[in-house]
C-alpha cells in the first residue's frame, strides 16, 4: 500500500471515529424521533465496525440505513466512501449526486463528491428521474438510498435497466432504460391514483311489500291472513279433540282386553287405528294451514291503510294485541295469541 493511500484511509478512520454518535439532524423540518435516532446511532455503529474489517460494501449498507433514520452528512460522506472503496462507482456516484443536491454548502462533500460526479459521467449512463409526485427511485429491485422527491439524478452501469418509482399506499411504476457509458437518459413518472377502499355495505332489512320508492305494493287483504288464523284454530280445536278421543276410544285397556290373541284383525283394534290416522291427518292439516296462515301474513298481505302486521301490533289501553306463533314441539302447530 502506498504512502498516499495509507494517508487516506487513516483519513477516513478519522473521520469515522469523529463522527459524533448522536448524529447531527441536518434537516430541522424532518426532525427525526427519539427512536428514529436510536436506531441510526445502532446502525453507525455497526457500519463503522464493518469499515474497520475492510467490509466496505456491509458497512455502506449501515451508514445508508443510519442516514435514513436521522440524516447526517458526515454519515452520508462515509456511505459514499465505503461505496467506492467497494468498487461500486455507479452507488458512490448516485451517493454523491445526492448529497450535493441535498448539502450544496458542504466542503466536504463537494470535495469528495465532485469527482466522483465527473467520472460517472464519463463512463456510466446518466438517468434523470422525474416524478410528479415525490418518489422513491429504485434500480430494478434496488432501492436508491435518498429521501423521496420529485427529481433524482442516478449513474447507472452501461447495459438496460428497469427504473422503478414507489410511492404511499403500494403504488408503483417501471419503464425500461438504457445507453452507454457517457450516455444520458431521461424518465418520467405519473403517480397512480391512490386506490380507493370498498367500504362493506351495511344490511338493510327490505321490506318485500315496499318497492323502491317506499310505497306499498299490492297485495292480499289482511282479511285472509284473520281467515288463515280462524282456521287453524279451528283445525287446531279439532285436532285436539280427535287425539283425545283416540285415546279414550276405545283406549288402550279396552283394546288389550278385547283383542288379547286376535292380532290386528280386531275391530277394536282397527277402530283404535281408525282414529290415530284422522288424527295424524289433522295435525298435519293444521300445521300446513298454520305455516300457510304465517308466510301469507309476513310476505303476501298488504297491511297498508295504517294497520301494521299483527307482529307490530302493541298492547293499548282500551284496545288490543294480537300476534301469530308457530310450535315445533309436537309437530308443526301455528296459531294466533292476544289479549284484549
Amino acid at each position: 500500500m502506498g504512502i498516499g493511500r495509507r494517508r487516506v484511509v487513516t483519513s477516513a478512520f478519522s473521520l469515522v471515529l469523529c463522527v459524533p454518535c448522536s448524529v447531527t439532524v441536518a434537516r430541522a423540518a424532518e426532525a427525526p424521533t427519539a427512536e428514529d435516532v436510536k436506531a441510526a446511532e445502532a446502525d453507525f455503529s455497526r457500519g463503522r465496525d464493518a469499515y474497520k474489517k475492510g467490509d466496505y460494501v456491509e458497512a455502506a449498507e449501515y451508514f445508508e440505513s443510519a442516514d435514513a433514520h436521522a440524516p447526517n452528512e458526515r454519515v452520508l460522506e462515509l456511505s459514499i466512501t465505503a461505496r467506492e472503496r467497494a468498487g461500486s462507482l455507479d452507488r458512490a456516484a448516485t451517493l454523491a449526486q445526492y448529497g450535493l443536491e441535498t448539502y450544496p454548502n458542504s466542503e466536504k462533500l463537494r470535495k469528495i463528491g465532485e469527482p466522483l460526479v465527473a467520472k460517472a459521467k464519463v463512463d456510466l449512463l446518466e438517468v434523470t428521474v422525474e416524478c410528479d409526485e415525490a418518489c422513491s427511485v429504485l434500480d430494478g429491485t434496488r432501492l436508491l438510498h435518498g429521501a423521496p422527491t420529485t427529481k433524482r439524478t442516478v449513474y447507472l452501469t452501461p447495459g438496460d435497466h428497469t427504473i422503478r418509482a414507489s410511492w404511499s399506499n403500494d403504488r408503483a411504476a417501471a419503464k425500461p432504460v438504457g445507453g452507454a457509458g457517457g450516455a444520458h437518459a431521461d424518465v418520467a413518472f405519473a403517480a397512480p391514483p391512490i386506490p380507493v377502499k370498498e367500504e362493506p355495505t351495511p344490511f338493510v332489512a327490505v321490506d318485500p311489500m315496499v318497492d323502491s320508492g317506499g310505497k306499498r305494493k299490492g297485495g292480499l287483504p289482511p282479511v285472509v291472513f284473520w281467515v288463515g288464523v280462524g282456521t287453524t284454530a279451528v283445525l287446531g280445536g279439532v285436532t285436539t279433540w280427535s287425539a283425545i278421543d283416540t285415546k279414550n276410544n276405545p283406549g288402550a285397556d279396552a283394546v288389550r282386553d278385547a283383542c288379547a290373541g286376535q292380532g290386528e284383525s280386531c275391530p277394536e283394534y282397527k277402530d283404535g287405528r281408525s282414529r290415530q290416522t284422522r288424527t295424524n291427518i289433522l295435525i298435519g292439516a293444521t300445521g300446513v294451514v298454520g305455516v300457510a296462515t304465517a308466510l301469507v301474513g309476513i310476505f303476501a298481505t298488504n297491511w297498508g291503510g295504517g294497520t301494521p302486521p299483527p307482529s307490530q301490533l302493541a298492547k293499548k289501553p282500551g284496545g288490543f294485541s294480537v300476534s301469530p306463533w308457530i310450535s315445533y314441539s309436537n309437530g308443526a302447530t301455528v296459531g294466533a295469541t292476544g289479549r284484549f
